[in-house]
């Protein structure tokens, strides 16, 4: 007696949408890819009960006939793709044509559209696989959809949710993602009657960027780019000064799509290796256009990560890049600690460091540049520290004020001079300040390296 038998069209489509639509912020992602590829560039997103019992999206895009409607929730149905050729040449977002299909199968399915401003459209609602026939509705130019109840018969699925506030997390990062990518969009998203993303348009894309992670962010934060190559980036990544605990203020965009690619992932932090502590992890936000031929989108059932052909070269660029931009960073943040005395006003202390002059000429003999004691380049060090840092003044018992007055010598500071010495520093040897926070100084054996914090505390 056979065994083996075919699944029933039901169980099938169940079993797919589970590929597709893991979770409520699965079905927002879908919907929104749909939404920019019909040309949306104005976006509501409304949801309810953490997007089990309601998502809704809105868009002002192309907008779709009747049969267009009626056939768009059916397997493979796509506008995207004629060909097996065409999937070596995939530059929308969406294109399978089971996207509505699955969310359809697990859900109470409605699309409402229409291709003109006459204001006459059609509406298809879908529950389970059950079609129904298209009806004309008032509708402006552009596309609805709404699910209701998801998950509502597959209840295993269903169990497998986390909270509602992690639910809620996972629809605002997939809304962002699209935000961050789509400066010139008009996002507007409602959870539970509740106004949590309002953006109009951006005029660039840093603006957007920073509308996204907060203008205190974009401080810490400095252009990357690689423009040449078969690979090229644009983005913004953190100084080693300004680091989170988790990725979570980590973009990737390969041809405009989200991603979360290990190789990206691991460039990002080799970067940062022997710069920041373990465990911390640098804002970054990279957008990468590659040639579409050397992309393949059809690797994971939900389009969640691509796959690029050559991992070295994506590795090594996107590594090169962020080298670049720190190091720049380093440049122009580095400068020589300067003694605030009358006869160095002339002097170049004081200056960005120059990258194009040998740091040991700032402290030649003789002339403009004479030699500033180690007594004065610590007394500056102290005044630069506090006037950046009042708070961690503050007078105490335990915490004597230090002098912001160049001609004063805040207690404590022979002591030190006297140490320095024994370690074997001149008064001709080379001593940076770095963003007020740190001196590097050059002994014999190699250097100090001193946290102008930790000492004050001490």
């Amino acid at each position: 007696m056979a065994t083996i038998h075919t699944l029933s069209d039901d169980v099938a489509s169940r079993i797919a949408a589970g590929e597709v639509v893991e979770r409520p912020a699965s079905v927002v992602k879908e919907l929104l890819e749909n939404a920019v590829d019909a040309g949306a560039r104005r976006l509501s997103i409304r949801t309810a009960g953490a997007g089990e019992s309601l998502i809704e999206v809105i868009d002002d895009g192309y907008g779709m006939s009747r049969e267009d409607v009626e056939r768009a929730p059916k397997n493979f149905s796509t506008s995207k793709i004629s060909s097996a050729d065409d999937l070596h040449r995939i530059r929308t977002y969406g294109f399978r044509g089971e996207a509505l299909a699955s969310i359809s199968a697990v859900s109470r399915f409605e699309i409402i559209s229409s291709p003109d401003t006459g204001g006459e459209g059609w509406k298809v609602a879908v529950e389970g696989k059950a079609w129904g026939e298209g009806q004309p509705c008032a509708h402006g130019k552009g596309t609805t959809v709404r699910v209701r109840d998801l998950f509502y018969n597959t209840p295993a699925r269903k169990r497998f949710l986390k909270t509602p506030l992690t639910e809620r997390k996972r629809i605002l990062e997939t809304i962002l993602g699209f935000a961050m990518i789509l400066p010139d969009a008009e996002i507007h998203y409602v959870d539970d009657s509740r106004h949590v993303l309002d953006l109009l348009p951006a005029p660039s894309w840093r603006e957007r960027v920073a509308s996204v992670l907060g203008s205190s962010t974009m401080k810490h934060v400095v252009p990357a780019e690689n423009l040449g190559g078969r690979i090229k980036i644009k983005g913004f990544v953190s100084l080693p000064s300004y680091t989170r605990a988790n990725r979570l203020q980590q973009y990737f965009f390969i041809n405009r799509r989200a991603d979360r690619e290990k190789t990206l992932m691991h460039a990002v932090q080799d970067s940062f290796r022997n710069v920041i502590p373990p465990k911390r992890f640098p804002v970054a936000v990279l957008a990468l256009d590659i040639p579409s031929e050397e992309v393949d989108v059809n690797v994971h059932p939900s389009k969640m990560e691509v796959r690029v052909r050559d991992e070295r070269l994506l590795f090594g660029t996107v590594r090169h890049a962020l080298k670049h931009a720190l190091s720049g960073a380093s440049e122009s943040s580095m400068r020589v600690s300067a003694a605030r005395e009358e006869s160095a006003k002339t002097g170049p202390y004081g200056a960005q460091y120059d990258t194009d002059s040998r740091p040991a000429d700032l402290f030649r003999k003789g002339g403009a540049g004479n030699v500033i004691s180690l007594e004065g380049r610590v007394r500056d060090a102290y005044s630069d520290y506090q006037r950046n840092h009042p708070a961690d003044g503050a007078a105490s018992p335990f915490n004597p004020p230090l002098s912001l007055n160049a001609g004063e010598t805040p207690a404590g500071t022979k002591e030190v001079v006297e140490d320095l010495r024994r370690k074997g520093i001149s008064d001709e040897g080379l001593f940076w300040q770095f963003n007020d926070s740190y001196i590097f100084i050059q002994v014999r054996g190699g250097i100090v390296i001193i946290d102008q914090h930790a000492a004050h505390e001490r």
